[in-house]
């Protein structure tokens, strides 16, 4: 079985995760302050909708493939060197989130890269809803390297409980459901009239915090994998 609540644990450090809150409250703000939605609440409503709507599809989607994946790789001779490999490289992971708490300006980070924000950013000027649902599922592909690590360790855990697929697919759904959560609260305090200012410096603040989080659960679940 699946420890409920340090599943849910793992998917709210997720969902605080500076890349795709900070994401969320520049697209947001982007709209508000120059797509002509400051005073349209129902079209800010809509294009947040589709927008973490694309979010949450996209993550299931590549949480469903992660498992497959592992789920695959641990049934083969490789299974004692794949845990080892993939619990190896998310503990690494959490020592770099912590690394950019307490020493950021050294190299080596998870995030997304320049060309990623150039392409969203290049999108946000025309943000129809199609177009957000662009930009939602880029921002999921493009924070890989910030987003993904510990979803793939949930994915690797889950994988290994033996489970029954459908009870693999809600532990998912809820797992994504808890991930999304953090975006549609900024969403709401957006739309009921925060101010992009105050929502960047709530980030700036907290977001070594958030993490912090993230990393410690990395290294768990690094360290899971492999005992």
């Amino acid at each position: 079985m699946i420890n409920l609540s340090i599943l849910t644990a793992a998917a709210l450090a997720n969902g605080l995760n500076p890349c795709g809150i900070g994401l969320t409250i520049t697209f947001l703000g982007y709209l508000l302050v120059f797509g002509g939605l400051s005073k349209d609440k129902k079209g800010l409503l809509k294009i947040g909708a589709v927008y973490v709507l694309a979010v949450f599809l996209t993550y299931l989607t590549a949480g469903l493939l992660f498992y497959g994946l592992a789920f695959y790789m641990q049934r083969l001779w490789l299974a004692s060197v794949f845990k080892y490999v993939l619990g190896g490289l998310i503990f690494m992971a959490g020592l770099v989130q912590l690394k950019d708490v307490f020493f950021p300006d050294l190299p080596v980070h998870l995030r997304m890269g320049m060309g990623g924000f150039k392409k969203i950013n290049g999108l946000m000027t025309n943000a129809t809803l199609p177009v957000t649902f662009l930009i939602g599922f880029l921002t999921t592909a493009f924070s890989t390297p910030c987003m993904m690590p510990l979803y793939v360790g949930t994915a690797a855990v889950i994988a290994r409980s033996g489970l029954p697929m459908f009870a693999v697919l809600g532990y998912f759904l809820y797992y994504n459901l808890i991930f999304i959560l953090p975006m549609i609260l900024v969403w709401i305090v957006m739309v009921a009239g925060r101010e992009i200012v105050e929502m960047k410096e709530w980030e700036h603040k907290y977001g070594k915090w958030m993490r912090f989080v993230m990393g410690i659960f990395m290294i768990g679940v690094g360290w899971w994998l492999v005992r």
